[in-house]
């Protein structure tokens, strides 16, 4: 891996250190509760703060060491500043092409060719049939108990949103199926606004309190989404048996999406994508890998892997995989674990509001004219810019700091919703993920 001089001043492991990349103004998130599901707490919101330098590394043992001292971590109520170091990383090379198994990424994607091109992933679209179709999202649960998940590296988009002190992934399919799709988990007041960037998708969830259930059935007469939960199919979703509930129910994108009606919106594209052979701007920055902290206490690590064309994915210390699973729900021990890999990172800075529906709930503010800090990680770089949303009839624009629509590369995107603090690894950190994840 090309290696570049330590920023003046600062010393790291190996002599590579983290260079400050500009302090940025951002609003930040607030509040949470003492607990994961059913928890009772207080939510609120919080000032923007200023960023400052902060790396990662390995601690003296080899494990996952904390961030530098000059970051504090965040805690419940402060602001959530955007901490950005980076050394450089080895330049991208071209993706390869995707991989369509049953677990496999989808973080390897050859470019756009002429012909339809699949409006969530910038791929061409290999059966046109489907493009007039409905995305369909679904709820899926990230606590440790439900990972490994299954099915989640054939969504097109995955978005990842705190709830109460935990995060949950919004699985958005449209141009492949999940044979087998799970754990699904429960609706909240930041689905709807979420699930409008794409049309009129149907939603599968397992459920969700009164309040939260009339916000549902309410984004669905507004035209948002078309909800099709547990109890709506109860033949289609099931329970497994190697799971403790609620982390064992499952289903099938195409046993939700048969019974989707047939006038549902088509998503529109999310987001632009780079033709073959096209440059990345000229303010990306090469870099070799994210840290994410969702105030609640997840912490999430991408570290760009050059071989699969995308950016790895660790979850509290975790190499972050989808485990196989038969039709039937059943572990396939036939089929490996493959980590999820997406081809891009969108990190949108997100404010977070107390629900109104869901007392101990923090709230997304996805719709938003003035928008945040956006940082967007592509072909082993990051590019920095700003997101708006005027309207929940628009989807997010996420422009560069020089105004231009940021292009990504063909492939899975996952998008995060921290209201946290994100920091740029140093490379010694993105290497240690790297080396020993096979013995994570």
């Amino acid at each position: 891996m090309r290696r570049t001089p330590p920023a003046e001043g600062i010393s790291g492991p190996r002599k590579i250190a983290a260079v400050a990349l500009g302090a940025i103004l951002l609003a930040a998130a607030c509040g949470g509760s003492n607990g994961s599901d059913g928890a009772s707490g207080t939510t609120g919101t919080s000032t923007a703060g200023s960023a400052s330098v902060a790396t990662s590394r390995p601690d003296d043992r080899g494990g996952l060491g904390s961030p530098g001292s000059s970051a504090a971590a965040p805690s419940e109520g402060d602001g959530g500043a955007v901490d950005l170091g980076a050394a450089r990383s080895d330049a991208p090379g071209s993706p390869g092409p995707g991989d369509n198994a049953a677990s496999g990424p989808r973080s390897a994607a050859a470019a756009p060719a002429p012909g339809p091109i699949e409006p969530l992933t910038g791929e061409p679209l290999e059966d046109p049939s489907i493009l007039d179709r409905p995305a369909l999202a679904v709820k899926i649960g990230t606590s440790s108990v439900g990972r490994p998940q299954t099915g989640i590296n054939q969504a097109d988009v995955l978005i990842e949103v705190r709830v109460e002190t935990i995060t949950r992934l919004m699985a958005v399919f449209h141009s492949q199926d999940a044979i087998s799709l799970g754990p699904v988990r429960s609706a909240r007041s930041s689905d709807p606004d979420i699930l409008s960037n794409f049309g009129q998708p149907v939603f599968g969830h397992s459920g969700a309190n009164p309040g939260v259930l009339r916000e549902i059935s309410q984004g669905q007469s507004s035209g948002k989404l078309h909800e099709l939960r547990w109890d709506n199919l109860p033949t289609d979703y099931w329970r497994v048996g190697d799971r403790v509930a609620p982390f064992n129910l499952y289903t099938a994108t195409s046993a939700i999406w048969e019974n989707a009606p047939r006038a549902l919106t088509a998503p529109e594209p999310l987001f632009d994508y780079r033709g073959d052979g096209e440059a990345l701007p000229a303010g990306a920055e090469p870099v070799p890998g994210v840290e994410i902290r969702y105030l609640g206490g997840t912490v999430v690590h991408f570290a760009w892997d050059g071989e699969a064309g995308g950016w790895a994915r660790w979850q509290d210390e975790t190499p972050h995989v989808d485990m196989a699973r038969r039709p039937d729900g059943a572990p396939d021990p036939d089929v490996a674990p493959v980590q999820v890999t997406p081809a891009n990172v969108v990190v949108l800075q997100t404010r977070y509001t107390g629900s109104v529906a869901c007392s101990y709930c923090p709230e997304a503010i996805t719709v938003d004219p003035d928008g945040g800090v956006a940082l967007v990680f592509t072909g082993g770089h990051m590019i920095r810019g700003r997101w708006s949303r005027p309207s929940a009839d628009q989807p997010w624009q996420v422009t560069d700091n020089d105004g231009n629509p940021v292009r990504l590369a063909p492939g899975q995107t996952f998008v995060a919703l921290p209201g946290g603090d994100v920091l740029v690894m140093v490379e010694d950190f993105a290497e240690h993920l790297l080396q020993n994840r096979s013995s994570s």
